[in-house]
């Protein structure tokens, strides 16, 4: 049974929710391993089909099989450790069955084993989405907070000029610092609330493709 998911915190105070940080790390993570598991998904798909002729394919396909319900476990594994509450809990990692005949069969007619394949599959463009959009946030919510901070050290240059094509921003340019400020301000906690929500939405993915298809 999937434990219940953790209350969602308020918009400031996700800012101290240490489970905010650990899931942006997942999500900024999965561009890592979506490479790894899509090069794994794609490519060991299409050896067991090119030696599916062979006697030696049936082997390798059997292998393919069981190393992604292996890397299924895995990735249930670290979206536990770094999601948290919510995560369903890996089964085993091959089906249940008398002999090892009959936890092949098993592992061949299994949906999950399938499913789990389209999880890798979808994990690449997922993850490329989560890392693009994610470090686009940050880094615009970084710079703004830091517009004040440079600006009260006297660090860098003044807003002057038709900047954006507005030109009341070089007529107020202190008016300017402080709604940078504020903006990265609220920029921040709405970047770490979406991490939040993105990563439920990845574990109910895990849970229809990893665990319960």
């Amino acid at each position: 049974m999937p434990l219940q998911s953790p209350p969602h915190p308020g918009f400031f105070e996700v800012l101290a929710t240490r489970r905010a940080y650990t899931t942006l790390l997942y999500l900024l993570l999965t561009l890592v391993t979506g490479i790894f598991a899509f090069t794994y998904a794609v490519t060991g798909l299409s050896l067991s089909l090119g030696l599916a002729i062979l006697i030696i394919g049936i082997p390798v396909a059997l292998a393919f099989l069981a190393g992604a319900r292996l890397l299924s476990v895995a990735e249930l594994r670290l979206l536990g450790a770094l999601v948290g509450e919510g995560t369903p809990e890996a089964p085993d990692l091959l089906p249940a069955g008398e002999g090892w005949l009959a936890r092949t069969k098993a592992l061949v007619g299994d949906p999950r084993t399938w499913t789990s394949l389209l999880y890798f599959v979808l994990l690449l463009p997922l993850g490329t989405a989560y890392f693009t959009l994610l470090v686009s946030l940050l880094t615009t919510s970084l710079a703004l907070l830091a517009i004040p901070v440079l600006h009260l050290l006297h660090v860098g240059g003044s807003f002057t000029g038709d900047v954006g094509g507005v030109v009341w921003i070089s007529a107020h340019p202190g008016l300017a610092v402080v709604l940078c400020g504020l903006a990265g301000l609220a920029l921040l906690p709405l970047t770490l609330h979406l991490a939040l929500l993105l990563g439920r939405f990845q574990i109910w993915l895990a849970r229809h493709l990893l665990v319960k298809p």
